[in-house]
């Protein structure tokens, strides 16, 4: 088994065992933003490939201009479908998140992602979740919401070993959440950045949320714009039909984090919970959109 260790920013890691040794090489692309720490992603890139990994950077990936702009969506298109389709390709990997996937799900191919390479593993989280919307809806792909290249540099040691446990197929440990709102529930996982999905929710993407266990987190955006995002799913019937929700977190809220949260809850007819690791933060474990869990009266939750 190889080794994992996590550290500050500041301190030396070693990611050698992170993917398992079925994953040989990784593409990595931004659909959304490049990256805005540079010298970041180049530490973990010599990271990975230290542990032996080989990585193919798609062309676009990492350019990006001073002012923020990022290449046109057709390009960032083109990168995705590139790595998508190269057959020496095995998992992809996205640089970060940032804004601007939801342009490219409405150029991407998803017929011929679909058609040529249905099991496509793609990892990414925040703006990512506008693909990953678009990959279940087009039934393209497998969409696992996890840090981006980005935010492994700031994983903490156990959303690493959760990373490597996941792509290896196993099971991750049972997570003790806070009820919100009581009841047993089960049902397949949908992730998501709570803004992303508000916006999904409004485009031919918008996911089949029926049965579903909705876990979701926001950085950023404080209470009044937060609250908003929450009233426009709540009023587009986002949660209908839903078997819960688990809160990550809404850091922005700052000191009205946890008040925030009960409050949404409260406006739920589904059993909810906080308390999942699931942030821009280095506790951000990985959720797999193919896997069920259960939750149990008490909180306990089980992946299955």
């Amino acid at each position: 088994m190889g080794r994992l260790t996590a550290g500050s920013d500041t301190e030396p890691k070693c990611f050698d065992g992170l993917f398992p040794p079925d994953v040989k090489t990784v593409a990595l692309i931004a659909p959304s933003s490049q990256g805005d720490a540079p010298e970041k992603i180049d530490r973990v890139i010599r990271l990975l490939e230290a542990g032996g990994l080989r990585l193919k950077i798609m062309p676009h990936a990492r350019i990006g201009e001073p002012d923020g702009n990022r290449p046109p969506a057709e390009q960032r298109a083109a990168d995705l479908e590139q790595a998508w389709l190269d057959p020496e390709v095995d998992l992809i990997l996205c640089i970060r998140g940032g804004w601007g996937g939801v342009e490219v799900t409405e150029i991407a191919d998803w017929a011929k992602l679909r058609a040529a390479r249905p099991d496509m593993r793609l990892i990414g989280f925040s703006d990512i979740t506008t693909i990953h919307m678009a990959m279940l809806h087009e039934g393209a792909g497998h969409p696992i919401c996890g840090p981006s290249v980005r935010g492994l540099i700031n994983c903490d040691q156990a959303s690493l070993e959760t990373f490597r446990t996941v792509l290896s197929g196993g099971t991750p440990d049972p997570v003790r959440l806070t009820v919100l709102r009581p009841g047993a529930i089960s049902g397949r996982i949908l992730a998501g950045h709570l803004q992303r999905l508000m916006v999904m929710a409004r485009t031919r993407f918008k996911p089949d949320t029926a049965g579903k266990v909705i876990f979701t987190e926001c950085p950023g955006l404080g209470v009044p714009e937060v609250s908003e995002c929450w009233q426009a799913l709540l009023d587009d019937g986002f949660f209908n039909g839903c078997a819960g929700v688990v809160f990550g977190r809404l850091n922005g809220c700052k000191e009205l984090e946890e008040e925030t949260i009960r409050k949404f809850a409260a406006m739920l007819d589904c059993p909810a919970f906080c308390g999942f690791p699931y942030s821009h933060t280095p506790s951000n474990h990985m959720l797999d959109l193919r896997r069920d869990v259960k939750i149990d009266e008490t909180g306990l939750l089980h992946f299955l």
